[in-house]
């Protein structure tokens, strides 16, 4: 598809549509403009994500390598069966909702009409659509086991707007909304979720809806919903993503409301599919209404458990990862280090990444430079204090214990490298000044032999040569070389206190005197004259 640019400065992708394999899904624009339906190998193709590496970059200073470890959090994913799984089942949902809501057909008009009415009316008409109850899928997991993540890079794997001009010669002037996400607000406030759909629907098809409807105080939410129908009727959704539903709270006022509305909605869309996203905490929410649970289980509940130990997800997942090391004794995958690693982020992917990265930093700040399990474990103690009882109970395989416990995200990855870069960055600060002082010292006592010897052979005697260059160097605000250095100590030898013009006339009467000392030296006369100053190269655009 290509890219167009649609009123409002909003960008969308030109539709180009392709026949259908599958009868139920041809001679509808809104499933023909869709990508390809994607096979396993496709789709591994398609997700797979991993970071620029240059076995080279072990070697690079520590600095640099805190940096290039970093790529891990941006640029690496390792797809694995759950998401292959996961990918097919969005697929169908997205097509499936499609079927019966083709645009073309004249019960799409009756739609769009019926729902202008119930905006007027402010009453609320249910669909008919018999197959919307099985277009609804709920994943239910622990924080940080990647579920987010992985339905935004599935999502991605569709254009999210799609602009449709012309469909079988005939005139089809179209945008289609193909999917959007949402998060529940944190206070249960069904107002706040659909203050934050119209905000999302106007930055992607650059509508004023928040202004038209989430900025009125005298809509109610109830009234909001056909509203909220509507536009999604009109932008022809696709697929609505809830995230975050453990925010939901089934003992308030609000998350009964909440789940209310979930309900209606899935009513009124007509066959617009849902997907909820939540940690262990929303199970209790949902079941507590018995309805938003029969929905939540259309197309299958999806419980998504840590990788185990043995299990073929968590060697894949921690081979794709194991081989980005960025140390310079970087060792093999051993069934020592894999358990260690899996014993101290119980399977979790996002804490065995921060982990793996963690333990990376420590070996180049402590001069290791390499990983073992003693380090992997130390690291573990000490920086991820804050997550122990979310692992406790995931070790427990405890339920009621793993749903008390919220987002494992207060790793505080950023603070401990900072920690880890202060210890070795000012020791080698302090180090390298140390260092640097000595090599200047060394430099200058060098220049200082240098420019003596180079005054000697102009005339001039070492004690007298050595306070001249002492008094340069002593006025002197930057760096010089050599050269520089023997011409200002030369000419203040001569000059003395001398005003300026008496100092060149005094030098003058020199030349003489430079050339023959030079001759008796070996020195050619232009170059006793240039190391004097008096003689100007191309190079030498500060000479005298």
């Amino acid at each position: 598809m290509s890219e167009v640019q649609i009123p409002n400065g909003i960008r969308a992708m030109q539709a180009q549509y392709v026949a259908q394999e599958i009868m139920d899904y041809r001679d509808n624009p809104l499933l023909e403009a869709l990508p390809p339906i994607l096979s396993k190998s496709e789709v591994i193709q398609a997700m797979a994500q991993y970071p620029y590496f240059d076995p080279s970059e072990r070697q690079m200073d520590a600095h640099y390598r805190f940096h290039l470890i970093q790529r891990l959090f941006s640029s690496f994913f390792q797809p694995l069966p759950v998401h292959l799984d996961l990918e097919s089942r969005i697929s169908r949902l997205i097509r499936q909702g499609y079927i019966n809501r083709n645009p073309l057909a004249a019960h799409h008009n009756e739609s769009l009409i019926k729902g202008y009415e119930d905006i007027v009316s402010g009453r609320v008409a249910f669909s008919q659509n018999t197959t919307a109850a099985g277009l609804t899928i709920t994943i239910i997991g622990a924080s940080g086991m990647g579920k987010s993540t992985t339905v935004n890079r599935i999502l991605h794997l569709y254009p999210q707007v799609v602009a449709h001009s012309i469909y079988k010669g005939q005139h089809f002037n179209q945008l289609q909304t193909v999917w959007l996400k949402l998060e529940c607000p944190h206070d249960s406030s069904v107002r706040g979720l659909v203050n934050n759909f119209f905000a999302q629907m106007d930055a992607i098809l650059g509508t004023d809806y928040f202004a038209k409807f989430g900025k009125n105080s005298r809509l109610s939410a109830q009234s909001l919903l056909p509203v909220v129908s509507q536009i999604c009727r009109n932008s022809c959704l696709g697929l609505l993503v809830i995230d975050e539903i453990q925010n939901l709270n089934a003992r308030s006022s609000g998350g009964e409301q909440m789940l209310n509305f979930f309900v209606s909605l899935s009513n009124t869309l007509g066959g617009i599919p849902l997907i909820f996203i939540g940690t262990p905490k929303a199970v209790s929410v949902l079941q507590s209404e018995f309805r938003q649970a029969r929905r939540g289980s259309g197309q299958g509940d999806l419980i998504w458990l840590p990788m185990k130990k043995e299990d073929q997800n968590w060697n894949l997942f921690l081979r794709g990862m194991w081989e980005y090391q960025w140390l310079r004794k970087p060792v093999p995958i051993t069934t020592e280090l894999s358990n260690c690693i899996y014993e101290q982020s119980c399977g979790i992917s996002d804490i065995a990444v921060k982990l793996f990265v963690m333990a990376q930093i420590r070996a180049i700040t402590s001069g290791k430079e390499e990983l073992t399990t003693e380090l992997i474990t130390q690291v573990a103690k000490e920086s991820l204090k804050l997550v122990q009882p979310m692992l406790n109970a995931m070790r427990s395989g405890n339920p009621a214990k793993i749903a008390k416990y919220g987002d494992i995200n207060t790793i505080n990855i950023e603070g401990f490298v900072t920690a880890e870069q202060n210890k070795v960055e000012v020791g080698a600060l302090i180090d390298d000044f140390q260092k640097q002082r000595q090599e200047q010292k060394a430099n200058t006592e060098k220049l200082k032999t240098d420019a003596i010897f180079r005054l000697s052979i102009l005339g001039v005697g070492e004690k007298e040569a050595r306070s001249s260059i002492e008094k340069v160097i002593a006025s002197s605000s930057g760096e010089f070389g050599l050269k520089e250095l023997v011409q200002k100590a030369y000419k203040l030898n001569v000059t003395g206190d001398e005003g300026e013009k008496e100092a060149e006339e005094k030098t003058k009467n020199d030349l003489r005197r430079i050339v023959q000392q030079g001759k008796e030296h070996g020195i050619s006369a232009i170059q006793a004259l240039t190391d004097a100053g008096f003689v100007q190269t191309e190079f030498d655009l500060g000479a005298v």
